[in-house]
Parts: C-alpha cells; sequence; structure tokens
C-alpha cells in the first residue's frame, strides 16, 4: 500500500476530511489530495506532521520502516524494486526545494498586497 492509500486510509479512521486534515496542517486542501493520489510525496517534517495528526507511528505509513517493496510491471513480465528510506529523502528534498519556491512566491505576493493596502489608505 502506498504512502498516499495510508494517510487516506488513517484520515478516514479518524473521521476527517482532507480539508480538516490540511486544516490542522497548515497546508492547502490539495495538498492532502496530492498525496493521498500519490501524485506527491511529503517531505519528511510533513509526513511526521501527519502521523501525529492522525495519531498513528511514521513507521505504519512508511511500511514498517526502510525498505518498501513496489511492483513495477513491463512487458517481460513483472520485477519487484526496492525503495529504501534514501530514495525518498532525496524525494523529500525536491520536495522541500519546490515549496521553499512557493513560499518566496506566496511572501512576494503578500509583499504586493500589502503596498497596494497601504497606498490606498
Amino acid at each position: 500500500m502506498s504512502i498516499g492509500s495510508k494517510v487516506r486510509k488513517y484520515r478516514e479512521v479518524k473521521g476527517m476530511s482532507q480539508e480538516d486534515l490540511a486544516f490542522r496542517l497548515d497546508v492547502a486542501q490539495t495538498t492532502i489530495s496530492s498525496i493521498e493520489s500519490d501524485k506527491s510525496i511529503p517531505n519528511s517534517i510533513l509526513l511526521h506532521k501527519i502521523a501525529q495528526e492522525l495519531d498513528v507511528d511514521i513507521n505504519e505509513i512508511l511500511d514498517e520502516g526502510k525498505t518498501n517493496i513496489n511492483t513495477v510491471e513491463r512487458n517481460e513480465g513483472v520485477i519487484n524494486v526496492d525503495t529504501n528510506i534514501g530514495t525518498l529523502n532525496m524525494l523529500s528534498e525536491k520536495l522541500i526545494e519546490q515549496y521553499e519556491e512557493r513560499i518566496k512566491e506566496l511572501k512576494e505576493q503578500i509583499d504586493y498586497w500589502k503596498s497596494k493596502a497601504e497606498a490606498g489608505k
């Protein structure tokens, strides 16, 4: 079961909507949706916060620890691919970069609207 599927499962067990979880984590609902649909993987900080909000051990979300076996289908058959925490961390670092870039853009927008508001006074 993927990280996103597990987040959805534990969220539903807690009786939370995506909006509820997003509000508690101070992220957009689309972030939760993207995680649950496996379009993105949460960075380690967000994953830790998700586990805390859902009252579940982070290892439960990460398939009980260090190794997650994914099945990849190919024309010649099915092969198993080991994906370790190092890969997850590399993806997390990329997501952190993306989040930092988005935060920078949002701060610029906030500054712009603050200056507009101050000019209108």
